[in-house]
């Protein structure tokens, strides 16, 4: 699927972004960045298709640095693994959302982060008798957790028996308010999305243990052509600096201001 970035104006935020190349840069860089291929793939809340419209906080940073530099390109929208086969063997390509790991980080040239998520374990607040220590997390019946994802291997080497694998993401704080699990490991920005469709506040819920940061990033082909690698750069910091990237940030329900109940060390980079 393809969508084509068309008007002169997008709604990111509630504020209207004038699309337009960034001052002072040399026309010729700026033609090179608008050459260069954008792919993403269907993984709601950060990318995906709504009514015909590419959507999502990725999507927003993006198509916001995107309209910084005049870029009108049809942006694809590919199964994740086509992504990566991709920017494997195109020169001119950049792929979103990515996590930027050490594995990852040769392979690639990275702008960013385009998006800013916190992960941690939730609990309803009041559900259950207080955890007072990481090693109390190992005795409530039930931690749901993405199933075949990066924390279910982690909490998997740490020894955890009680994880319970979620294949569909979208139904996990339902799970939660049914009491068919106790705790829930997400991304601050996933909570937010599926809280929109419950009853629910953010109040409910409160952070037990908190994983850190798990930024996203745009990703390019190692082979870009460095001028263009500098004009995308350059559209990242316009728009943090004018203050639309926090804007979209908040919109899409990224939480500074949490304090986890337990500290500890359950490092999911091992």
């Amino acid at each position: 699927m393809r969508v084509l970035l068309t008007a002169a104006v997008v709604m990111v935020t509630g504020t209207i972004v004038q699309a337009g190349p960034l001052d002072g840069l040399d026309p010729s860089d700026l033609q090179k960045a608008r050459n260069v291929t954008l792919v993403t793939e269907e993984y709601p809340p950060y990318n995906f298709i709504e009514s015909g419209q590419l959507r999502g906080v990725g999507a927003d940073v993006v198509q916001a640095m995107a309209l910084a530099i005049g870029y009108h390109k049809e942006i694809e929208v590919l199964p994740w693994k086509r992504v990566l086969l991709r920017l494997e063997d195109e020169a001119e390509l950049g792929g979103f959302s990515m996590t930027r790991t050490a594995q990852r980080e040769e392979q690639y040239a990275w702008v960013g982060p385009i998006v800013k998520a916190s992960v941690g374990i939730y609990q309803l607040v009041g559900r259950i008798p207080p955890l007072l220590s990481i090693e109390g997390l190992r005795h409530v019946e039930a931690i749901g957790v993405q199933a075949g994802g990066a924390h279910e291997q982690a909490l998997r080497t740490y020894g955890f028996e009680n994880l319970e694998p979620i294949y569909n993401q979208g139904s996990s704080i339902q799970m939660l308010a049914a009491g068919r699990i106790d705790l829930l490991v997400s991304s601050d920005i996933e909570l937010f999305e599926q809280l929109n469709k419950t009853a629910l506040t953010r109040e409910d819920l409160e952070l037990v243990y908190s994983f850190g940061r798990g930024d996203l990033y745009l990703a390019f082909s190692k082979q870009i052509s460095a001028s263009a690698l500098q004009v995308w750069q350059s559209a990242y910091d316009h728009i943090v600096e004018n203050g639309e990237f926090g804007r979209i940030m908040a919109k899409h329900g990224v939480m500074d201001d949490q304090h986890p109940l337990l500290e500890g060390d359950l490092s999911i980079g091992q």
